[in-house]
């Protein structure tokens, strides 16, 4: 006898045996031991009755029904890690608002680890993974012999000190006329700005750089780029003579085919613009102005104020791996506020600001304004008014 079988007889005997007399007792445990060919022991063990199951390990801390606000915390805050979501929750927390959502909760979110985080999310960011950024690479311009290669012992302690570079907004083709963006971003505070331009110009370079730099909360120092030729070009030393910064604004680019010497700015080329604006060509000259309003005022204060970041601190060689350590998320405002090359004079304009802003209401702007452009965008390629 096996199987179910063999449960469903020793149910039954199990119960007669629990209500038998002790000579009645014995009668049922040679039928059993008779029956399946089994030690009288193992028969006296199988007519017991069965013990509860005890569960083993750590007590449930966090109930799963904290999934429900990680995930509706997770998506505005734009899919981060877990250490970067952990510092998140502080900023964001104070202007969440949702059905059932209990100060108990609310203390446990605030309790959770990085670790705790991220598995709680893991089934969630397995069905929403994102897509590397497959940009573009200029091409080589003709003035390397103007501007100096920067030294790979570069060390920047100050705000000022920018890298620069441009996404392709092309969709897989690099044909005809198309949007751009150019990036910045501070070294040391990570603050990050970016602005669109039509076609790939230096004087629309030039023209969103100077816009660009009015929105830093901090005098630009210096300028650092690769070799495409938006960046290599007179346009370029024209506006750093004109503004009278010859010897105080430094111009200096990266080694030929070394994107690694722009690792800041390119890493906000995925953050800060693929994922806002994804891998769609943008051929609509009418929607540059859209986009830079997004860009100039909601993304840029989303980013710079609630999106915290991590800087690597140093890269140790271990065998045949990197050994990398980081700081602690931090937003950009949150460097600034750190940073005693700032003035307080900018730290208190900047904290008035961070006090009238809300991410979530950022983030509804943000959409809201994204689907405006991309309307636009659809009722230019089909000027029938069919919708694809």
């Amino acid at each position: 006898m096996h199987g179910q079988s063999r449960a469903d007889y020793l149910a039954a005997q199990r119960e007669r045996y629990r209500k038998s007399c002790r000579k009645t007792k014995r009668l049922i445990l040679s039928e059993v031991q008779e029956f399946l060919g089994i030690h009288r022991k193992s028969a006296i063990r199988a007519l017991r009755p069965p013990k509860a199951k005890i569960k083993r390990g750590r007590k449930v801390t966090y109930p799963r029904h904290l999934l429900v606000h990680l995930k509706a915390l997770w998506f505005p805050m734009g899919q981060p890690c877990g250490k970067r979501m952990k510092v998140m929750i502080r900023l964001w927390l104070p202007f969440y608002v949702a059905f059932e959502f209990f100060e108990v909760e609310r203390i446990l979110l605030l309790k959770m680890s990085a670790a705790t985080i991220d598995r709680f999310l893991r089934p969630v960011r397995a069905q929403h993974r994102r897509r590397l950024n497959t940009g573009t690479r200029p091409p080589y311009a003709r003035m390397r012999a103007i501007i100096p290669i920067r030294p790979l012992d570069h060390n920047v302690t100050e705000p000022g000190h920018c890298e620069a570079d441009t996404v392709a907004h092309c969709g897989g083709s690099m044909a005809g006329l198309f949007a751009w963006t150019l990036t910045v971003t501070d070294i040391e505070t990570q603050w990050t700005e970016a602005r669109i331009m039509w076609g790939k110009s230096a004087k629309g370079v030039v023209e969103s750089l100077s816009d660009i730099e009015a929105s830093l909360p901090f005098a630009l120092k210096g300028l650092y780029f690769d070799n495409g030729n938006e960046f290599l070009n007179h346009q370029l030393l024209y506006y750093r003579r004109d503004s009278g910064r010859e010897e105080t604004l430094i111009l200096q680019r990266g080694r030929p085919y070394r994107s690694n010497d722009q690792c800041h700015v390119e890493q906000k080329n995925d953050t800060h613009v693929r994922q806002l604006l994804g891998y769609d060509r943008i051929e609509v000259k009418a929607a540059v102005d859209l986009i830079n309003d997004l860009y100039r005022n909601e993304w840029s204060d989303l980013q710079n104020y609630f999106m915290p970041q991590m800087k690597l601190i140093r890269k140790t060689r271990v065998g045949a791996k990197y050994k990398r350590n980081h700081s602690i998320p931090m937003t950009p405002f949150q460097r600034i506020m750190n940073s005693e090359m700032i003035p307080e004079e900018t730290k208190k304009k900047l904290r008035e600001k961070n006090a009238q802003l809300n991410p979530f209401t950022l983030q509804e702007q943000v959409q809201k304004k994204l689907r405006a452009i991309y309307q636009l965008i659809r009722a230019s390629e089909n000027p029938g008014g069919i919708s694809a």
